[in-house]
Order: C-alpha cells, then sequence, then structure tokens
C-alpha cells in the first residue's frame, strides 16, 4: 500500500496554513536575498552608499509579495495565447 499524496484530501485549513507558510518563507528568502545583493553592491559598486539596499531588498519583497498573491489567488496569472481554449 502506497500512499499518494496528490489524491490525498487535507482539510482547507491545512491548505491555507501551508500557503502561508510557503508566503512567510518566500518573503524572508526572497528579501534576506535582496538585502545580500545590495550590501554587496553597495561595498563593491556604488561607495557605499545605502539606496542600493533599500532597492533591492524591496525588489525582492515586491517578487515574495507578488508570489504570494499568485499562490492564494491563481486566476490571477497570465495565460500564454496558445494555452486559451
Amino acid at each position: 500500500m502506497s500512499s499518494n499524496n496528490k489524491n490525498a484530501t487535507f482539510p482547507s485549513e491545512e491548505i491555507l496554513s501551508r500557503k502561508w507558510d510557503e508566503c512567510i518563507s518566500n518573503v524572508i528568502v526572497k528579501s534576506g536575498i535582496g538585502l545580500s545583493v545590495g550590501i554587496v553592491a553597495s561595498a563593491l559598486v556604488f561607495k557605499k552608499r545605502s539606496w542600493p539596499i533599500s532597492v533591492s531588498t524591496g525588489l525582492g519583497l515586491g517578487y515574495a509579495i507578488s508570489q504570494c498573491e499568485r499562490n492564494f489567488n491563481p486566476t490571477l496569472v497570465a495565460k500564454k495565447p496558445s494555452e486559451k481554449k
């Protein structure tokens, strides 16, 4: 007997909980990556100015929030013209 997770049913609270967990982890990881890139760019390229740190952190945060919106509302994802029926 093998359990198949694709056919398993989960309570709606569990599905929502998993989506929130993924969203929060995306925000933390992508903002952290943006912060790291901004610090490196600020130190190496922009003579230790602070705006690259803010911009890159904001871009990471915006991308993470965008993915969260797509995760919670998949109808927001634009389909390619070839996928329409």
